[in-house]
């Protein structure tokens, strides 16, 4: 599991830097490997920036898919 979302920082990364976070994972783990997760804690964010880091979150994850698809 990659954690790739800094939940005691309020400001919601962008797809990019989740992005960067889980590629730096990929120098150790093959990628069919990687479960992309937040750091533990969530549910002491407000639900808007939980949400909002989530969804970063996903984005993130399809950025990549889409680079290793090719």
């Amino acid at each position: 599991m990659v954690g790739c979302i800094d939940l005691s920082d309020m400001t919601v990364e962008t797809p990019q830097k989740v992005a960067d976070c889980i590629r730096r994972a990929l120098k150790f783990v093959a990628p069919e490997n990687v479960i992309v997760a937040p750091d533990c804690g969530m549910k002491y964010l407000p639900r808007e920036v939980a949400d909002a880091k989530m969804r970063a979150m996903v984005e993130g994850a399809k950025l990549l898919r889409a680079e290793y698809a090719k």
